[in-house]
């Protein structure tokens, strides 16, 4: 495994580590966190810095803090990973009371296969919202798309028809064309195109 120094760096603070959990009394909305510093210090923290997700659960001042777990340890690493293990518990017990906007403990950079599961995962839990988006992106920028489509094939059309031109076989059918009726060959000629594609 890579070092990554910042993660990995003993640091005699981390022995003093506490996860903690913030619940609003209202909602029962939660924020799990961890620090190595007193938890009212932490809290005072969190109630300066309102882009965290604890803020909307401190925000209405009434709440409760509580420490899960003491928990000594040596690197930032075993602390994430700590703190990462309790959000998913918390997240797996109570759903969408849990406000944390990041689960920790996860180190996309370390482990690509990781972050290609993360990646399909969010994909799919945002596929309608991306839709959405881009329909709408789309129908508001058309009028851009068609000049900047228009000015990129005016300076690359010799590009363009020479790779159009290169040969291709269909890996459905076996039969030979060209690159440029690849697209239409596939979506509505071949016949022995998978049903599921």
């Amino acid at each position: 495994m890579q070092q990554h120094s910042k993660l990995d760096t003993v640091d005699e603070k981390y022995q003093r580590t506490l996860v903690y959990c913030i619940i609003c009394l209202i909602t029962k909305e939660k924020y799990v966190g961890s620090t190595h510093k007193p938890l009212d210090k932490r809290i005072a923290g969190h109630i300066r810095d309102r882009s965290c997700s604890a803020w909307q659960i401190l925000e209405r001042g009434n709440y409760k803090a509580y420490v899960i777990q003491h928990y000594p340890c040596k690197t930032l690493r075993e602390v994430l990973t700590r703190e990462g293990a309790w959000q998913r518990a918390y997240k797996k017990s109570f759903g969408e009371k849990l406000v944390n906007k990041k689960i920790e403990g996860v180190f996309l950079k370390e482990n690509p296969e990781t972050r290609q599961e993360y990646s399909k995962k969010y994909k799919e839990e945002h596929k309608e919202e991306h839709s959405v988006y881009y329909k709408e992106y789309y129908a508001n920028h058309k009028e851009e798309k068609a000049v900047r489509n228009k000015k990129y094939r005016g300076g690359h059309k010799a590009e363009a028809r020479a790779y159009e031109r290169q040969p291709w076989t269909c890996e459905w059918c076996n039969k030979g064309m060209t690159l440029g009726s690849k697209s239409r060959h596939k979506r509505t000629a071949c016949k022995s195109k998978p049903t599921h594609t």
